[in-house]
């Protein structure tokens, strides 16, 4: 065999072993890589997708957490491990120093709990004027212990006493009151007192038009359904009271209940106006002079 020949089988062998290497790299060996690095570079994407989500998931967990934290700090509110009627009367009678005078009386109706907290139901009765009443519920509700109003009724009365001259409109009111306690002790750490007050009130809703009562005379002003007139000139009458005493009026001066407001010599009149709780109204008296008796 030639010294050509044995060259060119040699180098058809090289270029066969070439392709045929090249080849198997080409469309088997790398492909299977490629197809496992893929399937590898899939995985790991898929952990980073729920690395993100579980990042998130830690983020928001952080979040509600700061903000548990935060509302547990400033919590406004105590509740106790029990409630006993004393405890109870002993804070209502705190607010009541603060709120102002109110008559109190607390009954024990009945009692309410569960496996995580419970609360003891109390009626209290009793009178006071708007705006210590106004104030004792608003202490009562924005207090540092939970307790909490179910029900409620006002009902305006008017009052007199001793040397008062016009009725007071007291409030009695009847009110249905939880007090609530928990076997969780940490939910009975003492907590800072509200730093809010009520606002100051500036009318009476329950202050009627019209008073049921009339005002007393604890003054002691001329009565002028006890008078009788003697003389009337302009500006001017002259009275005499129920014990015959003769008195000078002049217009604008105060009488019992309102106030002298004009004179009419030529009729002989005399008009008053008058606020009797709340219904005005003129008055006229009139010169009443006697008949005479002649004997027979």
């Amino acid at each position: 065999m030639s010294y050509k020949i044995r060259n060119s089988i040699a180098l058809g062998i090289i270029l066969f072993l070439v392709v045929g290497i090249g080849g198997y790299f080409s469309f088997i060996y790398q492909p299977g890589k490629i197809k496992k690095y893929r399937a590898e570079a899939k995985e790991i994407e898929s952990k980073l997708q729920d690395n993100t989500l579980q990042t998130s998931a830690i983020t928001g967990m952080q979040g509600k957490l700061r903000e548990t934290v935060h509302r547990w700090n400033n919590r406004t509110k105590e509740i106790g491990e029990f409630d006993i009627s004393s405890q109870t009367y002993g804070y209502l009678s705190d607010i009541i120093d603060e709120s102002g005078s109110l008559r109190l009386n607390m009954k024990y109706t009945g009692t309410r709990a569960t496996p995580k907290y419970g609360y003891n139901t109390y009626r209290l009765t009793g009178t006071a004027e708007f705006p210590n009443i106004f104030r004792f519920i608003w202490l009562l509700e924005n207090g540092r212990r939970l307790y909490k109003i179910t029900t409620i009724s006002l009902r305006g009365e008017e009052q007199t006493k001793g040397n008062q001259e016009f009725p007071t409109v007291g409030l009695a009111y009847d009110i249905e009151l939880n007090a609530f306690y928990t076997p969780e002790r940490s939910l009975g750490k003492r907590v800072m007192k509200p730093d809010s007050v009520p606002q100051p009130i500036t009318s009476n809703p329950f202050l009627p038009s019209i008073l049921r009562l009339t005002p007393l005379n604890v003054r002691n002003l001329l009565d002028i359904a006890t008078i009788n007139v003697k003389a009337v000139a302009p500006g001017k009458a002259l009275v005499m009271d129920q014990t015959g005493k003769l008195i000078t009026l002049q217009v604008g001066d105060e009488v019992y209940l309102g106030k002298m407001t004009a004179t009419q010599p030529q009729e002989g009149t005399v008009e008053f106006t008058l606020n009797n709780g709340g219904i005005i109204e003129t008055v006229s008296k009139k010169i009443v002079f006697k008949e005479k008796t002649t004997r027979n």
